[in-house]
């Protein structure tokens, strides 16, 4: 009986040490990895990059280490711990193998899969500008602000992935805008806030099976909006190609008409909607011009001088939108031998 007992602990303990083997075993046979890791995760085709081998098990500073695209070496040395490569074409992948030999012995490796793409990202503000201006102006505070992308991005073949039939995943500073991501969404719509801070807008752009894939990123930080002042021609309309900035010398005509064009500002439904114009002539209110966007300048009778015309232009509903800008005027006493009169 003893000797039955005996043989069943000897089998218990028996069955308890080859199952601790097999989780040692399990557990030895873990080869430790190189991590590699880039110095561009979106590189656009052709995109020179960074590939940098890491180890938290060995150190391979010491080490050889081999570098492969696609099965082909294309460097070998001691420490050779960084490679540069360039991105390839759209829609094709290269294979990175880094393999470390220990000087000790041994030897870890790592590999990689790299792809390429980019997208474009064009901010639109919402504020105004003239008719027919040619540029485009920053987002100024409480502006809605579009934002349009323009992936590009391939399939195994290289042709370009047509803009709507991919998917978009839009954020807003890392938290995700839910309602403007998904299948087609190329844009999206912030709108102004009623205290503005900069903020970061991403999108990541993929094919709908999830090979393709790209991420870009814009910064943007709202700004004051400004004004600008534009001689009104009487013949030519507003001549937007030259600004009035310092000053303006009505010369021998001593009549001349200035239009203020408000940048940047929410546009209103009609007229001058809800801006206020606060016109200074040498620092004395003209309440009388509070709903006028342009003045007419004239020189007084037989003088000569200058005087400080400033203006204030206030959104009485978005009420962080304001500017002020002015400008000297100058004007002559007409000519003895000029017979216009005023």
């Amino acid at each position: 009986m003893l000797r039955k007992l005996a043989f069943y602990i000897f089998l218990i303990l028996l069955i308890g040490t080859l199952g601790i083997s097999s989780v040692s075993a399990q557990g030895v046979s873990i080869t430790p990895r190189l991590e590699l890791s880039l110095s561009s995760t979106n590189p656009a085709p052709g995109q020179t990059i960074t590939i940098t081998a890491r180890s938290y098990n060995e150190d391979i500073r010491s080490a050889t280490v081999i570098w492969t695209v696609d099965g082909k070496e294309i460097k070998r040395g001691i420490g050779a711990t960084t490679v540069e490569i360039k991105a390839p074409a759209l829609g094709k992948q290269n294979v990175v193998v880094a393999t470390a030999i220990i000087a000790t012995g041994g030897q870890v490796s790592g590999d990689i899969s790299i792809g390429s793409g980019s997208v474009d990202l064009i901010v639109e503000s919402d504020g105004y500008v003239p008719p027919l201006f040619p540029g485009k102006i920053a987002p100024a505070f409480q502006n809605n602000v579009k934002i349009i992308a323009i992936p590009h991005l391939g399939n195994a073949a290289g042709v370009e992935y047509d803009s709507k039939n991919l998917v978009y995943e839009w954020q807003r500073n890392d938290i995700a805008i839910e309602g403007q991501s998904g299948y087609g969404k190329r844009s999206v719509i912030i709108e102004g806030a009623s205290v503005p801070r900069p903020y970061t807008i991403s999108v990541t752009v993929r094919s709908r099976d999830g090979v393709a894939i790209t991420k870009g990123y814009v910064s943007i930080s709202p700004q004051v909006p400004t004004l600008t002042f534009y001689v009104d021609d009487p013949l030519y309309g507003p001549l937007f190609n030259k600004a009035v900035t310092s000053q303006l010398n009505l010369g021998t005509q001593r009549e001349s008409s200035v239009l203020a064009i408000p940048f940047g500002f929410n546009k209103p439904q009609s007229g001058v909607g809800n801006l206020s114009y606060q016109w200074t002539i040498n620092g004395s209110l003209r309440s009388d011009l509070v709903a006028n966007q342009a003045i007419v300048l004239r020189a007084p009778d037989e003088s000569a001088g200058s005087s400080r015309i400033g203006l204030t232009i206030q959104n009485s509903r978005d009420i962080l939108q304001g500017a002020l800008g002015g400008f000297m005027v100058l004007f002559s006493a007409p000519s003895k031998n000029s017979s216009t009169s005023f």
